[in-house]
């Protein structure tokens, strides 16, 4: 299963970093010249958290920014 928030839909992205050598043309260099690219990736804050759907207990990703503006009520059971 992947790590995705059930409610925003927010999952890990990937990106590239790149490294720079050299002495800009501004400053009167031969310009800057790529010397490394590597790959990252940018997770998201994932809490696993129970909620009540239906009168029923769900375990489900939940993004930390929904987590905030989640209504307080699904997190509690309904039958005490």
């Amino acid at each position: 299963m992947p790590r995705v928030c059930a409610i925003t839909g927010k999952k890990t992205v990937s990106q590239t970093t790149s490294k720079r050598k050299g002495s800009p043309k501004k400053r009167g260099g031969v310009g800057l010249k790529q010397v490394g690219v590597h790959k990252r990736t940018f997770k998201p804050n994932l809490v696993k958290k129970t909620l009540w759907v239906d009168g029923a207990p769900q375990k489900v990703w939940i993004s930390a920014k929904a987590l905030r503006q989640l209504d307080p009520t699904v997190l509690v059971n309904p039958n005490k």
